[in-house]
Protein backbone atom coordinates (compact mmCIF):
# COMPACT_ATOMS: atom_id res chain seq x y z
CA UNK A 1 0.00 0.00 0.00
CA UNK A 2 2.81 2.72 0.79
CA UNK A 3 4.51 1.39 -2.11
CA UNK A 4 1.74 2.43 -4.41
CA UNK A 5 0.57 5.66 -2.25
CA UNK A 6 4.67 6.51 -3.37
CA UNK A 7 3.74 5.62 -6.87
CA UNK A 8 0.55 7.95 -7.35
CA UNK A 9 2.34 10.66 -5.30
CA UNK A 10 5.05 10.65 -7.93
CA UNK A 11 2.56 10.48 -11.05
CA UNK A 12 0.64 13.13 -9.87
CA UNK A 13 3.56 15.80 -8.83
CA UNK A 14 4.54 14.82 -12.68
CA UNK A 15 1.68 16.25 -14.27
CA UNK A 16 1.27 18.98 -11.75
CA UNK A 17 4.95 19.84 -12.98
CA UNK A 18 3.31 19.37 -16.49
CA UNK A 19 0.66 21.81 -15.98
CA UNK A 20 3.17 24.31 -14.44
CA UNK A 21 5.45 24.46 -17.46
CA UNK A 22 2.72 24.97 -19.71
CA UNK A 23 1.39 27.77 -17.89
CA UNK A 24 4.71 29.09 -17.47
CA UNK A 25 5.00 29.37 -21.78
CA UNK A 26 1.93 30.24 -22.45
CA UNK A 27 2.64 33.25 -19.96
CA UNK A 28 6.30 33.87 -21.45
CA UNK A 29 4.46 33.87 -25.12
CA UNK A 30 1.88 36.43 -24.22
CA UNK A 31 4.35 38.51 -22.82
CA UNK A 32 6.24 38.13 -26.13
CA UNK A 33 3.77 39.22 -28.36
CA UNK A 34 2.93 42.06 -25.54
CA UNK A 35 6.14 43.24 -26.15
CA UNK A 36 6.02 42.96 -29.67
CA UNK A 37 2.88 45.69 -29.56
CA UNK A 38 4.45 47.98 -27.57
CA UNK A 39 5.71 49.42 -30.87
CA UNK A 40 2.50 51.43 -31.65
CA UNK A 41 1.51 50.67 -34.72
CA UNK A 42 -1.30 48.33 -33.72
CA UNK A 43 -3.03 50.75 -31.88
CA UNK A 44 -2.99 53.04 -34.41
CA UNK A 45 -3.96 50.45 -37.44
CA UNK A 46 -6.78 49.89 -35.14
CA UNK A 47 -7.71 53.12 -34.50
CA UNK A 48 -7.93 53.95 -38.04
CA UNK A 49 -9.57 50.70 -38.88
CA UNK A 50 -6.38 49.12 -41.15
CA UNK A 51 -6.99 45.72 -41.01
CA UNK A 52 -4.28 42.58 -39.78
CA UNK A 53 -4.61 41.19 -43.40
CA UNK A 54 -6.19 41.91 -46.55
CA UNK A 55 -9.09 40.27 -47.43
CA UNK A 56 -8.76 40.98 -51.25
CA UNK A 57 -4.53 41.54 -52.39
CA UNK A 58 -4.90 43.65 -55.72
CA UNK A 59 -1.87 44.28 -58.51
CA UNK A 60 -0.46 47.55 -57.45
CA UNK A 61 -2.15 50.36 -60.07
CA UNK A 62 0.94 53.35 -60.50
CA UNK A 63 -1.65 56.39 -61.50
CA UNK A 64 -2.04 59.45 -59.48
CA UNK A 65 -4.14 58.11 -56.80
CA UNK A 66 -1.46 56.63 -54.89
CA UNK A 67 -0.92 59.05 -52.55
CA UNK A 68 -3.31 60.12 -49.95
CA UNK A 69 -7.05 61.22 -50.80
CA UNK A 70 -8.41 63.35 -47.99
CA UNK A 71 -11.75 64.24 -47.34
CA UNK A 72 -11.71 66.17 -50.51
CA UNK A 73 -9.82 63.80 -52.47
CA UNK A 74 -6.50 65.60 -52.74
CA UNK A 75 -3.59 63.69 -52.70
CA UNK A 76 -0.83 64.40 -50.52
CA UNK A 77 2.04 62.34 -51.90
CA UNK A 78 4.60 64.16 -53.95
CA UNK A 79 4.94 61.82 -56.45
CA UNK A 80 1.22 62.46 -57.39
CA UNK A 81 2.06 65.51 -58.32
CA UNK A 82 4.59 64.09 -61.11
CA UNK A 83 2.25 62.07 -61.71
CA UNK A 84 -0.05 64.55 -64.00
CA UNK A 85 2.79 65.24 -66.07
CA UNK A 86 2.26 64.46 -69.66
CA UNK A 87 3.64 60.79 -70.67
CA UNK A 88 7.13 60.75 -72.70
CA UNK A 89 7.33 58.56 -75.78
CA UNK A 90 10.89 56.77 -73.86
CA UNK A 91 10.36 54.38 -71.57
CA UNK A 92 13.27 55.08 -68.99
CA UNK A 93 14.77 51.94 -67.40
CA UNK A 94 13.47 52.72 -64.31
CA UNK A 95 9.83 53.26 -65.50
CA UNK A 96 10.49 49.48 -66.66
CA UNK A 97 11.08 48.53 -63.50
CA UNK A 98 8.03 50.14 -62.09
CA UNK A 99 6.30 48.49 -64.37
CA UNK A 100 7.08 45.12 -63.43
CA UNK A 101 6.92 45.88 -60.19
CA UNK A 102 3.49 47.16 -60.49
CA UNK A 103 2.02 43.20 -61.69
CA UNK A 104 3.15 42.01 -58.74
CA UNK A 105 0.46 40.84 -56.38
CA UNK A 106 0.03 42.16 -52.78
CA UNK A 107 0.41 39.78 -50.33
CA UNK A 108 -2.32 39.98 -47.57
CA UNK A 109 -0.21 41.45 -44.76
CA UNK A 110 1.45 43.92 -47.04
CA UNK A 111 0.80 47.14 -45.64
CA UNK A 112 -0.32 48.87 -48.50
CA UNK A 113 -2.52 46.43 -49.70
CA UNK A 114 -4.42 46.57 -46.29
CA UNK A 115 -4.61 50.06 -46.37
CA UNK A 116 -5.87 50.23 -49.88
CA UNK A 117 -9.01 47.96 -48.14
CA UNK A 118 -9.38 50.17 -45.47
CA UNK A 119 -9.56 53.32 -47.79
CA UNK A 120 -12.39 51.62 -49.24
CA UNK A 121 -14.41 51.03 -47.21
CA UNK A 122 -13.66 54.40 -45.49
CA UNK A 123 -14.72 56.35 -48.45
CA UNK A 124 -18.45 54.39 -48.48
CA UNK A 125 -18.65 56.10 -45.12
CA UNK A 126 -17.16 59.26 -45.11
CA UNK A 127 -19.37 61.05 -46.92
CA UNK A 128 -22.44 59.71 -45.12
CA UNK A 129 -20.77 60.77 -41.74
CA UNK A 130 -19.71 64.35 -42.72
CA UNK A 131 -23.62 65.19 -44.09
CA UNK A 132 -24.85 64.14 -41.21
CA UNK A 133 -22.79 65.76 -39.06
CA UNK A 134 -23.19 68.94 -41.13
CA UNK A 135 -26.87 68.69 -40.74
CA UNK A 136 -26.43 67.82 -36.75
CA UNK A 137 -24.02 70.78 -36.34
CA UNK A 138 -26.21 73.37 -38.52
CA UNK A 139 -23.55 74.01 -40.82
CA UNK A 140 -23.70 76.32 -44.23
CA UNK A 141 -21.57 78.77 -46.25
CA UNK A 142 -18.62 79.55 -44.70
CA UNK A 143 -18.91 77.34 -41.51
CA UNK A 144 -19.52 74.40 -43.50
CA UNK A 145 -16.23 75.27 -45.42
CA UNK A 146 -14.37 75.56 -42.62
CA UNK A 147 -15.92 72.00 -41.14
CA UNK A 148 -14.05 70.80 -45.06
CA UNK A 149 -10.96 72.71 -44.21
CA UNK A 150 -10.91 71.37 -40.66
CA UNK A 151 -10.59 67.69 -41.75
CA UNK A 152 -8.52 68.24 -44.67
CA UNK A 153 -5.79 70.23 -42.29
CA UNK A 154 -5.90 67.07 -39.93
CA UNK A 155 -5.18 64.34 -42.32
CA UNK A 156 -2.77 66.79 -44.38
CA UNK A 157 -0.80 67.35 -40.66
CA UNK A 158 -1.53 63.04 -39.83
CA UNK A 159 0.17 62.31 -43.03
CA UNK A 160 3.60 64.90 -42.02
CA UNK A 161 3.64 63.75 -38.68
CA UNK A 162 3.37 59.80 -39.62
CA UNK A 163 6.34 60.77 -42.50
CA UNK A 164 8.21 61.81 -40.29
CA UNK A 165 8.04 59.03 -37.50
CA UNK A 166 8.86 57.16 -40.73
CA UNK A 167 11.84 58.27 -41.36
CA UNK A 168 12.87 57.85 -37.98
CA UNK A 169 12.07 54.32 -37.82
CA UNK A 170 14.00 54.14 -41.12
CA UNK A 171 17.06 54.95 -39.11
CA UNK A 172 16.45 52.74 -36.36
CA UNK A 173 16.76 48.63 -35.97
CA UNK A 174 12.30 48.54 -35.20
CA UNK A 175 9.29 50.11 -34.02
CA UNK A 176 10.70 51.23 -30.44
CA UNK A 177 8.29 51.81 -27.59
CA UNK A 178 9.02 55.48 -27.92
CA UNK A 179 8.54 55.76 -31.97
CA UNK A 180 5.41 53.99 -30.98
CA UNK A 181 4.20 57.07 -28.53
CA UNK A 182 5.51 59.67 -30.68
CA UNK A 183 3.02 58.36 -33.52
CA UNK A 184 0.04 58.11 -31.14
CA UNK A 185 0.89 61.11 -29.15
CA UNK A 186 0.96 63.26 -32.28
CA UNK A 187 -2.28 61.52 -33.58
CA UNK A 188 -4.20 62.31 -30.80
CA UNK A 189 -2.99 65.65 -30.51
CA UNK A 190 -3.57 66.55 -33.82
CA UNK A 191 -7.42 64.74 -33.62
CA UNK A 192 -7.65 66.81 -30.22
CA UNK A 193 -6.91 70.32 -32.27
CA UNK A 194 -9.75 69.42 -35.33
CA UNK A 195 -11.97 69.10 -32.38
CA UNK A 196 -11.13 72.70 -31.35
CA UNK A 197 -11.20 74.26 -35.05
CA UNK A 198 -14.50 72.67 -35.82
CA UNK A 199 -15.72 73.83 -32.48
CA UNK A 200 -14.59 77.16 -33.76
CA UNK A 201 -17.24 76.71 -36.47
CA UNK A 202 -20.97 76.47 -34.43
CA UNK A 203 -22.30 78.93 -31.73
CA UNK A 204 -20.90 77.99 -27.88
CA UNK A 205 -23.90 76.41 -27.47
CA UNK A 206 -23.42 73.44 -29.88
CA UNK A 207 -19.72 73.10 -28.61
CA UNK A 208 -20.86 69.50 -26.53
CA UNK A 209 -21.93 68.72 -29.68
CA UNK A 210 -18.86 68.73 -31.33
CA UNK A 211 -17.21 66.69 -28.71
CA UNK A 212 -19.76 63.93 -29.43
CA UNK A 213 -18.37 63.31 -32.91
CA UNK A 214 -16.09 60.42 -33.52
CA UNK A 215 -13.43 62.37 -35.52
CA UNK A 216 -11.30 59.05 -36.09
CA UNK A 217 -14.28 58.29 -38.34
CA UNK A 218 -12.73 61.09 -40.60
CA UNK A 219 -9.04 59.64 -40.65
CA UNK A 220 -7.91 58.73 -43.92
CA UNK A 221 -6.19 55.38 -43.66
CA UNK A 222 -4.30 56.65 -46.04
CA UNK A 223 -2.44 58.86 -43.59
CA UNK A 224 -0.35 55.35 -42.49
CA UNK A 225 1.14 55.49 -46.44
CA UNK A 226 4.58 56.84 -45.19
CA UNK A 227 5.21 53.49 -42.93
CA UNK A 228 4.79 51.19 -46.06
CA UNK A 229 8.61 51.90 -47.08
CA UNK A 230 9.55 50.37 -43.49
CA UNK A 231 6.99 47.61 -42.69
CA UNK A 232 9.73 45.64 -42.13
CA UNK A 233 10.53 47.10 -39.53
CA UNK A 234 7.23 47.24 -37.83
CA UNK A 235 5.81 45.21 -35.48
CA UNK A 236 3.86 42.37 -36.64
CA UNK A 237 5.44 42.08 -40.22
CA UNK A 238 7.85 39.12 -41.22
CA UNK A 239 11.45 40.70 -42.00
CA UNK A 240 11.45 39.40 -45.91
CA UNK A 241 14.59 39.90 -47.90
CA UNK A 242 14.23 42.58 -51.02
CA UNK A 243 10.75 43.94 -49.01
CA UNK A 244 12.49 46.57 -47.98
CA UNK A 245 13.72 49.61 -50.33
Amino acid sequence: LPLFCLAGFVAGSWGARDDLRAYQESVKEERKNAAKKTGGFDTFANLVKIPEMARRPRKKKHSAKNGVPTVKAVSLSPTATHGTNAASSVRTPAAVDEERRSRRRFTPDDLRARIEEAQELWRTRVDVARSQWKDRLKLSGASETAFDEALQAMNEKLYDSIAAVAEMVAEADTMSPELGLRLMGETSAIMAETYDRIGACVPPEMRSEVSSMMIVDFVDPGVAEPLIGVQGKLEGFPRVPGRMR
